[in-house]
């Protein structure tokens, strides 16, 4: 888990998958997000508008990315550029979670809840999101009987 805080984000692409994770860092944390893409989703939109996040519109281009980031989140639906934009971001030293991809991620963004004191991460090493899922339920429920 790292301290996110503070930290530059940017997300390639800005769809669901993007919008997922976008929204769970912003719950635990708050780094400072840029969005490239040429189309946000609604809650995208929404973060946008409210100044909690910043969007180029854009298709990813090395050329529009300006500003060193500290993590790097890779999640659109175009295997090509997302190879091209992990490559781009790895070369520069920047950590990348490809979202369909764990052989390019360098991390990977595990579940992650809070209840009470804890904050519990579950990582199927990129294998299952689904599974990582299903078991951060089944912990969440475990730890709110334990109350």
């Amino acid at each position: 888990m790292f301290k996110l805080t503070g930290k530059k984000v940017v997300s390639v692409g800005g769809g669901k998958v993007a919008s997922r994770k976008i929204r769970s860092l912003l719950t635990l944390s708050m780094p400072a997000i840029t969005v490239v893409s040429d189309r946000i989703d609604d809650s995208l939109k929404k973060l946008c508008d409210e100044g909690k996040i910043y969007w180029i519109r854009s298709k990813f281009d090395e050329n529009v990315i300006d500003e060193k980031f500290d993590f790097a989140f890779i999640c659109t639906n175009d295997k090509e550029t997302n190879e091209r934009a992990a490559d781009f971001f790895i070369k520069k030293g920047i950590p990348v979670n490809v979202c369909d991809d764990k052989e390019l991620s360098t991390f990977f963004m595990p579940a992650v809840f809070e209840e009470k004191d804890f904050v519990v991460a579950i990582s199927t090493k990129g294998k299952s999101p689904t599974d990582s899922k299903e078991v951060k339920e089944l912990l969440k429920n475990c730890l709110k009987k334990r109350s």
